[in-house]
């Protein structure tokens, strides 16, 4: 199967590379286009845009980048439907992922929404977009399974990914030695900072950070540049300190900590799990901050705390992020009562969170449900027809019906759906007298000896006929005639399979399910050829 995966941030990109290796075992022939990151660029092959493009957060920040916001939105919607995929699969990021939930909906196709946005915590009112785009929400914290269910979502709940990333990395089987000696540093005790992976997080953090050095002499800082951002754009902040900036290794740098100072969200989490001791911190514009203050409504702003729902670990917000508050709380880190705590209720968010094999058992979960969506799972339209009302039904994969309805077609509504869309073009090209020959994908649900009749109804061209005689010699059953005729009056697809083309003995106009009225308006349509002496368009025949 096809699948669509959109990450926008370096969180979204790590479960999402996680996510494809889990795929790529539960679906085998499994074929992906992504936006992300660089981790999943190496699981899927390629990329169609790196989210250090496209990731903007904070109020103010989104107004002053519309226009560049706009754009990726209508490049990606573009890139959908060119790529037809079975399912568009949105992780997190909720700014852009709505929109394009929405709009795959609306264009036909599968929505699995993996991470849920944090609609708990502010705009909660985004549930309603979840139940009337998404198709299946996969969630990665216990605590929001009671949530959704609430709001009348059904939520798969796998356990967080985030234990796999951590527990199967390399970083488990290296030393306190091998650290120091792979980054040609001096081993001593250190405090690890992390000042966020997008560039106003980073701008709003690195001040306070650097601040500590003056304070804290008998610790060295290292600092974990984040992914996406080039180690060039830290020189600002750090021209008169000594701190170290090291890329690529975060894990080992949270590990090999005494302690660590971390901007709020995934990082937070991870070194909760890690098991290094911290201080959370957040901030931002102003602006974002006073919206925010206003919208969120929450006890903790930490994955970790918010899983035990309690504090086991400090949070500094916006005017308490200062420096002097962030020395108090780290110095509390160091020793003692506190730390030790903190490091049990670390024990406690380990367990809620569940062990290893949470990526597999998600992928596994997701192509289960969409194997059984697409077995069980079809789409309806109405096309407006010189026989009337046309009823035009697909599956995932092919049309399977094409009937006529007396409803009118002004009091019916259909979904959207690619085949849907290419039938009734052709349709209106084959009324327009555009179009000859259809083609399209069809599925054929009949008994063994109706499918055979109905491929050779697909055989005869636009503008000939043959007998019910002639198709019973076709399908090797020379004396059923009259099965033949019943098997037309059972066509499930109507001119598109042309039953209309088949005349009785003595090409008399007998045995088609919409009347004999629209089976000869559609002989005139298309100037079938007159087989015997008996002209079919004769003024006695002619009844529309």
């Amino acid at each position: 199967m096809k699948y669509y995966i959109i990450a926008g941030e370096a969180s979204g990109d790590l479960h999402g590379s996680n996510l494809i290796k889990g795929l790529k075992i539960s679906d085998p022939s499994a074929e992906f286009r992504v936006w992300g990151g660089d981790l999943m660029k190496e699981e899927a092959g390629s990329l169609v845009k790196h989210y250090k493009e496209t990731a903007i957060m904070g109020f103010w920040e989104v107004v002053k980048h519309l226009d560049k916001i706009f754009s990726n939105l209508k490049t990606c919607k573009k890139d959908i439907i060119s790529y037809k995929p079975d399912v568009v699969v949105l992780i997190d990021y909720p700014g852009f992922n709505f929109r394009i939930a929405k709009f795959s909906k609306k264009s036909g196709f599968k929505v699995f929404y993996y991470i849920s946005p944090k609609v708990w915590a502010w705009k909660e009112d985004r549930v309603k977009k979840i139940k009337k785009y998404v198709d299946l929400l996969f969630i990665i914290f216990p605590f929001e399974i009671e949530y959704f269910k609430k709001h009348g979502i059904h939520a798969i709940y796998n356990g967080n990914p985030l234990m796999d990333s951590i527990l199967s990395h390399p970083f488990n089987n290296e030393s306190r030695a091998d650290f120091f000696k792979k980054h040609n540093l001096e081993d001593r005790p250190y405090i690890a900072l992390l000042a966020g992976s997008r560039k106003a997080e980073i701008d709003y953090m690195m001040p306070r950070l650097t601040a500590l050095e003056n304070n804290l002499p008998q610790y060295k800082f290292i600092l974990a540049a984040a992914p996406s951002t080039e180690l060039s754009y830290y020189d600002k902040f750090l021209s008169k300190s000594k701190i170290k900036v090291i890329k690529g290794d975060t894990y080992a740098i949270i590990k090999h900590a005494h302690s660590a100072v971390v901007n709020s969200g995934t990082a937070s989490l991870e070194a909760a799990i890690i098991g290094t001791p911290q201080v959370v911190c957040y901030g931002g514009s102003e602006i974002s901050y006073q919206i925010a203050k206003r919208l969120v409504k929450l006890k903790y702003i930490s994955l970790g705390n918010l899983i035990l729902d309690k504090q086991a670990f400090a949070e500094l917000l916006q005017h308490d992020c200062t420096p002097e508050n962030i020395f108090t709380e780290l110095h509390k880190t160091f020793s003692g009562p506190y730390r030790e705590k903190m490091l049990k209720q670390y024990d406690k968010i380990r367990e809620r969170l569940g062990g290893e094999g949470a990526s597999i058992k998600i992928a596994k979960s997701m192509t289960d449900e969409l194997r059984y969506i697409n077995k069980h799972t079809f789409y309806t339209t109405y096309y407006g027809s010189p026989l009337g009302t046309l009823k035009i039904i697909c599956d995932k994969e092919a049309l399977v019906s094409v009937s006529h309805t007396d409803e009118s077609i002004k009091d019916l509504k259909g979904n959207n759906h690619p085949i849907l869309n290419e039938t009734i073009k052709q349709l209106d090209e084959y009324f327009t007298e555009n179009r000859k020959v259809f083609n399209l994908p069809i599925k054929l649900n009949g008994t063994e000896f109706q499918n055979k009749v109905w491929n050779e109804l697909a055989k005869i061209q636009y503008g000939k006929i043959k007998t019910y005689g002639e198709i019973a010699k076709l399908v090797n059953s020379d004396n059923a005639s009259r099965a033949v005729g019943l098997a037309c009056k059972m066509n499930p697809i109507i001119i598109i399979l042309p039953c209309h083309r088949v005349l009785g003995a003595n090409h008399e106009l007998t045995g088609f399910a919409l009347g004999i009225d629209k089976k000869l308006f559609l002989l005139n349509h298309e100037k079938a050829y007159i087989y015997s002496d008996k002209n079919i368009f004769s003024d006695e025949n002619q009844m529309l």
